[in-house]
């Protein structure tokens, strides 16, 4: 079975481009529950949280769009390529 490598890529970017400002507006909106659940997850995290939209975060965020892409179509292919050995 071969898996579409860019379906998967895109798929990885748009979870990123809907997850990580969705969870700036939780921050900015609801910052002290958001710095209980994230306390929650990492104990012993000391997080204060001082959210704002910046120009660096739009950056950032295409950024790690772009990386999340690149990591999703890399896990495609190198299923694909490793699919083939068996």
């Amino acid at each position: 079975m071969k898996l579409n490598a860019i379906a998967l890529a895109n798929t990885f970017a748009l979870i990123d481009l809907i997850l990580h400002p969705l969870f700036h507006i939780w921050g900015w909106y609801f910052p002290r529950s958001y710095e209980q659940a994230m306390h929650e997850f990492v104990v012993g995290l000391n997080l204060r949280v001082d959210e704002q939209f910046t120009p660096v975060f739009f950056i950032f965020w295409v950024t790690e769009a772009v990386a999340f892409w690149l990591l999703g179509a890399t896990v495609g292919w190198l299923y694909n390529k490793l699919s083939k050995v068996s």
